[in-house]
């Protein structure tokens, strides 16, 4: 390949990565908001932004008025009527009631029915899962899970993640429960 070959292609595959798109006047208001107040650094980084939240979301099957995850409808409840209707319930209970909740999840809902989550190397998959529908941000060290945002009660949490790892959790609270570590208890 020559060099005016190669500019051309290079030039091609600029045009190929690049949208332009008309906004609506109250989206070019709002984002010229937004980078005002310096909450973002350009447009296009918003834009940009969102289109990744909207893959992430799967936005594209979402209709109006229904909001979808695969096969499962989403809502959209706030954090404090969600805890509300979680604290009408025992500590046990709530447990109970997350370990049912990761058994329907793991036999209606897995992608791949041969996935082995007793497997520490497959943990990511049900962290990520977790994030994306707004649990809180997970990262992992080994077995040992790092938790900080927390959106769902511990406890709920707890039986949850027992149940679909089949393994105990230890609770470590640090810097004053911004982080909780959960350890897998010794065998």
């Amino acid at each position: 390949m020559n060099d005016e070959e190669e500019t051309v292609s290079a030039r091609r595959l600029s045009e190929e990565n690049e949208v332009t798109i008309e906004l609506e006047d109250d989206l070019r208001r709002y984002l010229s908001f937004l980078e005002r107040i310096k909450h973002i650094k350009n447009k296009e980084e918003a834009v940009l932004a969102a289109l990744r939240i909207y893959k992430k979301l799967n936005m594209h099957e979402w209709l109006p008025y229904v909001y979808r995850s695969g096969t499962e409808r989403l809502l959209i409840v706030d954090h404090g009527t969600f805890n509300d209707i979680l604290s009408t319930m025992s500590e046990s209970r709530l447990y109970d009631v997350a370990r049912a909740t990761a058994l329907k999840r793991k036999v209606l809902r897995s992608a791949d029915p041969e996935l082995d989550l007793t497997s520490v190397d497959n943990w990511g998959i049900i962290l990520s899962e977790l994030e994306n529908m707004g649990w809180g941000k997970f990262t992992r060290e080994g077995s040992e899970i790092m938790v900080e945002f927390l959106g769902v009660p511990l406890t709920f949490l707890r039986g949850y993640l027992e149940s679909l790892f089949r393994v105990e959790f230890q609770t470590h609270m640090v810097k004053g429960g911004e982080l909780i570590i959960l350890r897998p208890f010794p065998s």
